[in-house]
């Protein structure tokens, strides 16, 4: 509707209180020196401890905190499968099954991105906390 004293439209009026709400807001959030958090973990899961040991990164040995590293369970045959068929050949036994290698993987952020372990999210994707699993392809 129209303002009859001023001969302006409220609505716009309206506009101009949302704008100085938030420019007050600013400044507040200036004067408080309120730093902006990027992840609400801090890129981290210590909760609570104070000290955290480091461990080495398997990419390139830089010492980060345990619980910053991005940690990957490798589970890999000890032969790979062009020589498993060739084994299992020559051994003539159809029940044996090869072991397996386990590998824990630890790897710092920068690393961990740059293997594809890990990739940058947006905003918005980085408060999805899910981990999504790496679609396999069927053998």
């Amino acid at each position: 509707g129209i303002n009859a004293e001023y001969g302006v439209r409220a609505d716009i009026e309206l506009v101009f209180d949302t704008e100085r709400e938030r420019e007050r807001e600013k400044r507040e959030r200036k004067q408080k020196d309120i730093m902006t958090k990027k992840r609400r973990n801090n890129g981290r899961s210590k909760h609570g401890r104070g000290h955290v040991k480091a461990v080495s990164c398997d990419g390139c040995h830089r010492l980060s905190p345990k619980d910053k590293v991005i940690k990957r369970y490798q589970v890999r045959n000890i032969v790979e499968t062009s020589a498993l068929r060739d084994i299992n050949e020559a051994l003539g036994l159809d029940s044996y099954t090869l072991p397996k290698t386990y590998i824990k993987q630890q790897y710092c952020v920068s690393c961990a991105i740059h293997r594809k372990t890990v990739r940058v999210r947006s905003r918005e994707n980085r408060r999805i906390r899910t981990f999504a699993r790496p679609v396999r392809k069927p053998l």
